[in-house]
């Protein structure tokens, strides 16, 4: 699925279709900054038109501990480190669509299936969450339905604000396209939170009711999404569909050169191969935004000359003044004195579809990029160069300890699912007005849910 900076993590197949640039554009910004407005480290990076690493794209701006972080390629390759997965892989789930209603998407209910927001609100309207519960049809609810019915919560619920969001759209602009979605909980929230495999059941005053791992995930989703958090930020952002690039294949336009390679390279070596943790890449260089979860890579060398495949880190340096035709010798960083060849394979989480299965699969894809480092002397990253248009845009991860804050917060407050407490149910209940679910009650259900 083709992933867009807007609203959402994640997009449909199909091509944004509207005419209004301007309003798209203002779309990405609003989610960007969504993603950056508590950044600890970096910025939006501005690059010129040669290839040294900048300090607004920064590895150390990324990476778990800066001063720990390795620089040298051959140290990487004495160290084996080219190839690493995470040990404990982030976890797949919906972008839960604003035009069925976000987590307002009663995914189970087989009439509710294809269809346009105003369809799917009228449907809503006319199929109450009332009359589901007189039948005991709880798995045909919503997650956010489920959630507000467990807490309690009857005016301001969690369903109407995910439900306004995709009706200030429609009110706008006649329609809600269907890429439309949870910005970036999704990605946040698999790499923070631990993965749901089983039902968590509870006692509600009209009987039983499970929460399926779906439900557990659209509400950690949300959470993230919405929430105060602290996270780390390095990359550019280029607001072009299609950017003009020189002779060279280059972006003309500064602000699309985005990651430097030497950047990317030394903070997925660093935060996955050396620190063991993911962190979350946009995986293309123009609007359009892969907003994944990283779970692993697998990189090899070539001769960057010859563009020749190599079986070793030796085989594949070149020294700068052996290749006087090197067509990107004007951009070169001034420190460099060689360069080698990359040929990455990224593995990557994509999303699944919402359903009521218990230890769901995690889904995998993968991206392949090309691109040289720049070396000093030392051999330490310089630099880079990208040979193919693919390549990420952006890279982010939340801040080890952190978690979104919510109304009414407490390390004292207990949660007993089958007996929701007035307080509970109060701090449910005013941040349900904020479009937040309650996290504690979002911890406990994962706890819950990911319990062996």
């Amino acid at each position: 699925m083709v992933f867009l900076l807007s609203f959402l993590s994640l997009v449909s197949t199909s091509t944004f279709a509207s005419n209004d640039s301007t309003w798209l554009e203002g779309v990405r910004r609003n989610c960007r900054q969504g993603i950056m407005r508590t950044s600890t480290h970096g910025s939006p990076a501005h690059f010129p038109i040669y290839s040294p690493i900048l300090d607004q794209d920064r590895a150390e701006d990324l990476v778990e501990v800066p001063s720990k972080m390795i620089r040298n390629v051959q140290t990487m390759d004495q160290n084996k480190m080219l190839i690493k997965e995470v040990s404990v892989s982030p976890w797949s789930d919906s972008y839960w669509p604003l035009y069925l209603g976000a987590l307002g998407q009663r995914y189970h209910d087989q009439n509710f299936v294809g269809l346009d927001w105003k369809t799917a609100k009228s449907y809503i309207s006319k199929n109450s969450v009332n009359d589901l519960v007189k039948k005991q049809a709880f798995d045909e609810l919503s997650p956010s339905e489920k959630y507000d019915f467990l807490l309690s919560i009857n005016t301001n619920t969690l369903t109407s604000s995910n439900w306004a969001e995709g009706e200030e759209y429609f009110k706008e602009y006649g329609s809600v396209e269907t890429w439309m979605g949870l910005c970036h909980g999704w990605s946040a929230a698999s790499i923070m939170m631990p993965n749901p495999i089983k039902k968590v059941q509870v006692s509600t005053s009209a009987g039983a009711m499970n929460f399926y791992p779906s439900d557990i995930k659209a509400l950690g989703t949300l959470l993230w999404a919405k929430g105060n958090t602290k996270s780390r930020f390095v990359g550019g952002r280029c607001n072009s569909n299609e950017p003009a690039t020189d002779s060279m294949g280059r972006p003309k336009e500064p602000d699309c050169l985005d990651n430097n390679p030497g950047t990317w390279h030394m903070a997925i070596v660093n935060q996955i191969g050396q620190f063991n943790r993911s962190f979350v890449m946009d995986a293309t260089y123009d609007y359009q935004v892969w907003n994944q979860p990283v779970f692993g890579y697998q990189y090899y060398y070539y001769q960057p000359k010859t563009g020749k495949a190599v079986g070793s880190l030796a085989e594949g340096l070149i020294k700068r003044s052996d290749w006087p035709s090197d067509p990107r010798r004007g951009v070169r960083s001034n420190e460099s004195t060689h360069i080698v060849g990359i040929k990455m394979i990224v593995t990557y989480v994509v999303e699944n579809s919402p359903n009521t299965n218990e230890n769901q699969p995690t889904e995998f894809s993968t991206a392949q990029y090309d691109y040289d480092l720049e070396l000093n002397a030392k051999l330490d990253i310089v630099g880079g160069e990208w040979y193919t248009e693919n390549h990420p845009d952006f890279l982010w991860v939340p801040e080890l300890k952190t978690f979104p804050s919510t109304a009414g917060d407490s390390n004292s407050l207990r949660i007993d699912l089958n007996h929701i407490t007035a307080e509970v149910k109060k701090a449910a209940s005013v941040n349900a007005s904020k479009e937040l679910p309650f996290g504690a009650v979002v911890r406990e259900l994962f706890r819950q849910s990911s319990k062996i």
